[in-house]
């Protein structure tokens, strides 16, 4: 799959690729929604502004990233974002927004633009105090309520 659509701040990088892939997938799972024979369909991707520098390339936020199943039929859409401290801290992705296909109708799962719940544990500390201030490298979750709160309990 190529990014060439995208330009340059998407260039994901194979290995990066597989990571996000792998990782969005997985997310499904928090959903209700078994992967199984899925796969993410790039071509209607459309950067968003949030970028990083990972493995072996460059992500954006993108919106208009679909799952499909093994004939190509959409099985969900939405936008994907990250989590990522930067240099070698961990890269995590996931659903900013997510609707599915249910009974041949679109139901939105995830509509609101925050880190979810279930991803928050697994994600180091070093990696939210780089998402606590308007300065450092993941600014744009500063506001998250996830976030705010972390911070919040920091304070001794």
């Amino acid at each position: 799959m190529t990014f060439e659509h995208l330009g340059q701040t998407a260039a994901m990088g194979p290995l990066l690729q597989i990571e996000v892939e792998t990782q969005l997938l997985k997310d499904l799972s928090a959903y209700g929604i078994n992967s199984k024979g899925l796969s993410i369909d790039w071509s209607d991707a459309c950067q968003e502004g949030h970028c990083t520098s990972a493995i072996d390339g460059n992500l954006e936020e993108l919106s208009g990233v679909a799952v499909i199943d093994s004939n190509g039929v959409p099985d969900a859409e939405g936008w994907i974002d990250f989590v990522h401290g930067g240099g070698n801290q961990p890269l995590f992705v996931f659903w900013l927004f997510l609707s599915i296909v249910r009974d041949d109708k679109w139901i939105k799962i995830k509509d609101k633009p925050n880190i979810p719940h279930h991803l928050w544990p697994a994600i180091p500390d070093s990696t939210k105090h780089a998402c606590t201030t308007a300065t450092t490298y993941d600014a744009r979750w500063s506001n998250d309520p996830l976030v705010v709160e972390w911070k919040r309990a920091q304070r001794p």
